[in-house]
């Protein structure tokens, strides 16, 4: 029985590996600003192309920023009034109010390090944060809060290697707790973060301070450090990077990708001109998916064809970062949602509709044309699902293994044969070792139904509705 509890347990975990690759995702590209009218006109694209397993928007955005980078300036950027306010939650702690102190100064810091790219242009905001996290560490030591007292100095010592906190300045107690926190992180050794800048040009901030000019390597204490590269006045994206003790974490940052990507508002591409879209939007598309394990990728904007403006997209291949296939579609006059849906299906890998100005590997084929069938290593790839079925046969085998050893282990020890009147029992059942091994086996295929029932994917789907509008549900897969 053990021998194919193993064998189950191998055939599941194969099935759970087909289930890793994500979907395709969609981005949206523009020269300068996204036009006005871009979320009407797109939307029967996208909402077809959901059904085609390619996600866009919000989503995509967020685990871009999550597993690349963010960035480096928020929608309403620093408070002009900060080194006030930091004052303001300074003298909150002088004044003993340590609870006011430390509302006051959470979210200004907070604030901070989600705008690091705009204290690489406005370096002197630093001096207020310095006392900021001084003023916070000290207000949560006096409230008992160790931890996060411990923190903030550690945070402090990152940002600020030369920072002190004086017995003169801040008192006894404020100098020795930090002495202590400067003790344990120094006897946890230091780390190097290697940031390597695509084509040298910029500088780099580590934590808010300025470190080099291109690529650099820096002997740090251990931590989560925020490095953001000027390029032109420009930050890029910030990158958190975790330094670990006599161990070097690498970091490499190309400021022009950085600079296209767009994650609030939209998610995709934004370029200056034309000549900077045309030279990098599809090798920054294949890098974007990439970063979040998308199985394909494929771009969508509004952009000029023939000097008019069209809806246009593009399939682009993962592996060598070039165009797959390009049609477009005329605005003018505003095309049926039939027409943009047929973009839609042209770029998953159907054939084109009449109607559609195809292009095919940056050659056209002329208005209406039908492309040659795409390549099988050139198609999205579909979306991998693992069968639903596993769920319930190890649910059932679960369950029957943990009854089977409740049984074993019930009937160890007693008489399998009723014996004569008054003479002992000699046949007993010895179910002990194969009951605790039932038992093992049937918590261990249980767990694993659980995992199966926990991580079984639903899809969304939408589905047009009359009046231009849609409904969404979800489909799952048995």
């Amino acid at each position: 029985m053990i021998v194919r509890i193993a064998v189950l347990v191998m055939v599941v975990a194969a099935a759970m590996r087909g289930d890793a690759r994500a979907d395709g995702i969609v981005l949206e590209s523009y020269t300068g600003e996204r036009p006005a009218d871009a979320v009407r006109v797109l939307a029967p694209v996208l909402e077809e192309l959901s059904k085609k397993k390619f996600q866009a928007g919000d989503g995509v955005g967020r685990s871009f920023d999550t597993e690349a980078s963010r960035p480096s300036r928020t929608a309403k950027g620093m408070p002009a009034d900060f080194a006030a306010q930091v004052d303001k939650g300074f003298k909150a702690w002088v004044s003993g109010s340590f609870d006011e102190s430390i509302k006051i100064l959470v979210p200004l810091i907070e604030t901070a390090h989600a705008n690091s790219g705009q204290f690489a242009t406005q370096p002197a905001l630093r001096d207020a944060l310095q006392k900021g996290l001084i003023a916070l560490s000290l207000a949560q030591q006096r409230i008992g809060d160790q931890g996060a007292m411990r923190a903030t100095m550690s945070e402090l010592m990152r940002a600020f290697p030369e920072a002190q906190i004086s017995r003169a300045t801040y008192g006894p107690e404020a100098a020795i707790s930090f002495e202590g926190v400067r003790k344990e992180v120094a006897a946890m050794g230091k780390g190097k973060l290697e940031v390597k800048v695509v084509g040298e040009t910029g500088v780099v901030f580590i934590d808010e301070a300025y470190r080099a000019a291109g690529s650099t390597t820096a002997e740090l204490i251990p931590g989560e450090y925020r490095v953001v590269v000027l390029v032109n006045k420009q930050p890029t994206r910030a990158h958190s990077v975790t330094v670990r003790a006599n161990e070097t974490a690498t970091v490499e940052i190309d400021p022009a990708f950085d600079l296209a990507v767009r994650t609030t508002g939209y998610t995709g591409l934004a370029y200056a001109n034309n000549a900077d879209r045309e030279a990098n939007e599809a090798a920054h598309a294949a890098r974007f998916a990439r970063a979040v394990s998308a199985s394909a990728v494929a771009v969508v904007g509004i952009d000029d064809v023939k000097g008019k403006p069209s809806v246009v997209g593009a399939l682009i291949s993962l592996q060598s970062g070039r165009e797959i296939r390009r049609a477009s579609i005329p605005l003018e006059p505003d095309p049926s949602n039939d027409r943009l849906r047929s973009l839609a299906r042209f770029l998953a890998g159907e054939e084109a509709a009449p109607g559609l100005d195809v292009q095919f590997a940056n050659a056209a084929t002329g208005e209406g044309a039908t492309p040659p069938a795409l390549k099988e290593k050139e198609k999205p790839e579909e979306p991998h699902y693992r069968w639903g079925g596993w769920r319930w046969i190890t649910g059932l085998l679960g369950v029957g293994g943990l009854a089977t050893a409740g049984v074993l282990l019930a009937l160890d020890g007693r008489c399998s044969v009723d014996p004569p009147a008054g003479q002992p029992c000699n046949d007993l059942y010895a179910t002990a070792t194969p009951g605790w091994a039932a038992l093992g086996a049937g918590a261990v295929v249980t767990g694993i139904s659980v995992y199966l029932f926990v991580t079984h994917k639903t899809a969304p789907v939408v589905q047009p509705v009359s009046g231009g509008g849609a409904t969404v549900g979800f489909a799952t897969h048995w």
